[in-house]
């Protein structure tokens, strides 16, 4: 069995007083079988979520898994004040600001609670994108913050999943009264572009089948392929229900 290590730095008494401060919540996550060391950062009105690792490439196995980003990494900023969201992605060629809505997450609360490291955490439901989640989330913790996209309960989240298993977060370490993340600044204001989530969705659509029909422009009749791509957490969307109508 793992064993987290749980740093709590202030009492529970003292929360209260420490709403203007950052708090850092530890992560592991797994996604899709990739798994992460992810962290949320967050004080009253914002928060970043890093989930992505920097520059990695990994050559140990038979299939090699090349990952390129920056020292940033991918991040999701929320800001409770002006209702902004966005994904911050990062590449070899340029960063990309892909700007979201906040979910309309209709949370079902359940009355099952469990006890982790002190904190009293409360199950709940809810439905987005073509998935099922998971959360428990502690009312001892100021906000209404999350891992992902995640947020909008009475409390902060510190485990989350999705029912079909392709999600997986559990929390490792909090550490209250932080100073200010020094990466907030270029997260928010360095970037080479900003694209909506449906702008970022139908054009990585489309660089799919435009290199599908190249690789299969290059064919001989008598070869046939398959390509895969990875599955994203994200399934179903509400623009392209509006579209069907």
């Amino acid at each position: 069995m793992k064993h987290f290590l749980y740093l709590i730095i202030l009492s529970f008494s003292t929360l209260q007083a420490q709403q203007t401060d950052w708090v850092q919540i530890e992560y592991t996550q797994i996604l899709g079988g990739q798994i992460t060391n992810s962290k949320l950062l967050f004080n009253n009105n914002e928060s970043v979520y890093y989930f992505g690792d920097v520059t990695k490439i990994d050559t140990t196995s038979f299939n090699m898994t090349y990952i390129v980003t920056d020292d940033i990494g991918t991040v999701i900023y929320k800001n409770q004040k002006e209702k902004k969201l966005f994904t911050r992605i990062a590449s070899e060629k340029e960063v990309v600001l892909i700007t979201d809505d906040f979910p309309n997450l209709n949370w079902t609360l359940s009355n099952e609670t469990k006890t982790t490291a002190d904190f009293t955490l409360t199950k709940a439901f809810a439905d987005f994108r073509g998935r099922k989640y998971i959360a428990w989330f502690s009312e001892q913790l100021q906000g209404n913050n999350g891992p992902l996209k995640m947020g909008g309960l009475p409390g902060t989240i510190l485990e989350l999943e999705t029912e079909d298993g392709f999600l997986n977060v559990t929390f490792d370490k909090i550490i209250f009264n932080i100073t200010k993340p020094i990466q907030l600044d270029s997260i928010i204001n360095k970037y080479d572009k900003i694209l909506t989530q449906q702008q970022w969705v139908t054009a990585s659509k489309e660089k799919i089948e435009n290199f599908t029909a190249k690789l299969m422009a290059k064919q001989t009749r008598d070869v046939t392929f398959k390509i895969t791509v990875g599955e994203s957490l994200e399934k179903v969307y509400e623009w392209e229900n509006k579209e069907r109508k």
